[in-house]
C-alpha cells in the first residue's frame, strides 16, 4: 500500500499514514542543536487492551535506535574518558581478534541475529559465549549488520565500568542531557505503562525466526507487548541490552540525536569524526551512512547524511554539518506485525519533512 506518497503537508501525510500503516506516531524536524522546528503526534498508543492516545510524553520502544542513541553514545563517551581503546583487540577473544570500533561499525564478523536465549541463561555465560563460542567470520572481511555485536558491546560496557547498562545510561547519558527516567529509560517501571506505546501483542514475528533455531521466544509479562521491550534477546536480558530496550519520548530522542552534533559538545571532535565518517562499508560508529546499499532515504537526504531505523517503526536521520535531523516514532507493529515493509512510508515522511521551511 502506498500511503502519503503525494502528501506534502504534515497534516495530510499523517492522516493517510495513521491508522492505515500505524496506530500512532510522533515526529519532528530539529535544527543541529536539537531545537524543534516542526513536530507533532497523534493516533493511538494502545489499541489492545483498551485505547489510549499518543501524547507528547508517550514512551516508544525505539528498538534498534538503542544502538546509536544509547550503546554507541556510551562507548564513544568511554573512549573520550580514556576508559576504552576503540582500536585495541577486545580481551578474551580467540583469534581472529576484533576491536570495539569494528563492533560499532558491524565489521567484527558476527552473524546478523541468533536467539541468544537458546545459548545461555545468565549474563556472564552469554558474554563468554559471544566472546568465544559464537560462530563468526574473520573481522573486517565485510559489513554485516549484527544485533549480536551490539549485545556484546552492552555486556562489555557493564564488565568494564562495573555497572549495568541501565545505570550507565541514566548516569552518563540521560543525566548530562537533562533527561529524566520518565523521558528515556530501559525497562520502564509499572507506573509508566499507561504512557508507553504498545507493540506486538500476539503472533510474534520473532517466534518464527526463533523456531528455525529450535527455540521459543522469552515470555512477556502480562499484558504482553505493553510496557516491555519487543526484542526477545533484550527481553532475555531483562529488557536491558545493547541492541534494543530503550524507551524514549520524542523530546528525548531529539536530545539523544543532538548529542552527535558538535553544537552540544557531548562528545569530542575526534570521537564525532568516528560517528560521522563512514568506513568502506558505509557504516560509522553507531550509524548507517548515505551510500550504503540499504540506505533507506535514497536521494531524499544528501551525501554525508546518517540514519538508523528500528523494527517497531522508528527512525532517526541526520543531515551533515549544520543540517537538520528528522525523527519518526511509531508503533506500527501493534497489535500485531502487519507483515509488510515500512520503508516507503519512511521515505515519504522524509520527502515531506524536507520540504518544510
Amino acid at each position: 500500500m502506498h500511503v502519503g506518497l503525494n502528501s506534502s503537508r504534515p497534516e495530510s501525510f499523517f492522516r493517510e499514514l495513521s491508522p492505515a500503516l500505524t496506530p500512532g506516531y510522533a515526529w519532528s524536524v530539529t535544527d543541529a542543536s536539537g531545537g524543534r522546528l516542526h513536530g507533532g503526534w497523534g493516533g493511538s498508543a494502545v489499541l489492545d487492551p483498551g485505547v489510549l492516545p499518543v501524547g507528547e510524553d508517550t514512551l516508544f520502544d525505539v528498538a534498534s535506535l538503542t544502538k546509536p542513541l544509547a550503546t554507541a553514545l556510551l562507548v564513544l563517551q568511554a573512549r573520550d574518558r580514556g576508559e576504552l581503546d576503540l582500536h585495541a583487540p577486545v580481551p578474551g577473544v580467540p583469534a581472529p581478534f576484533f576491536t570495539p570500533l569494528q563492533l560499532l561499525r558491524h565489521e567484527a564478523g558476527f552473524p546478523a541475529w541468533r536467539p541468544l536465549y537458546a545459548e545461555a541463561s545468565r549474563r556472564g555465560d552469554l558474554l563468554r559465549w559471544l566472546l568465544r563460542g559464537c560462530p563468526r567470520e574473520a573481522p573486517g572481511r565485510r559489513t554485516e549488520y549484527s544485533c549480536l555485536g551490539y549485545v556484546l558491546l552492552g555486556l562489555l560496557l557493564e564488565d568494564l565500568l562495573h555497572k549495568d547498562l541501565q545505570g550507565l545510561f541514566a548516569e552518563r547519558v540521560a543525566g548530562p542531557l537533562g533527561l529524566s527516567p520518565g523521558e528515556a529509560c530501559f525497562h520502564p517501571p509499572e507506573a509508566f505503562r499507561r504512557r508507553v506505546a504498545a507493540t506486538e501483542r500476539t503472533e510474534f514475528k520473532e517466534a518464527t525466526m526463533a523456531r528455525q533455531f529450535g527455540a521459543d521466544i522469552p515470555a512477556f509479562r502480562e499484558p504482553a507487548g505493553w510496557g516491555e521491550v519487543n526484542d526477545g534477546n533484550s527481553r532475555h536480558l531483562d529488557g536491558v541490552a545493547g541492541n534494543a530496550g530503550l524507551f524514549a519520548s520524542l523530546g528525548a530522542v531529539e536530545r539523544l540525536a543532538a548529542a552527535f552534533r558538535p553544537t552540544r559538545a557531548f562528545l569530542s571532535e575526534d570521537v564525532l569524526d568516528l560517528a560521522w565518517k563512514p568506513s568502506q562499508g558505509y557504516r560509522t560508529a553507531g550509524w548507517k551512512a548515505a551510500g550504503h546499499p540499504d540506505w533507506l532515504p535514497g536521494e531524499a537526504l544528501p551525501v554525508g547524511a546518517l540514519g538508523h531505523e528500528g523494527f517497531t517503526g522508528t527512525g532517526v536521520w541526520m543531515e551533515p554539518e549544520a543540517g537538520r535531523t528528522y525523527i519518526l516514532l511509531t508503533n506500527r507493529i501493534h497489535p500485531r506485525h502487519p507483515g509488510t515493509e515500512f520503508g516507503e512510508a519512511r521515505r515519504a515522511f522524509l520527502r515531506m519533512a524536507r520540504e518544510l521551511p
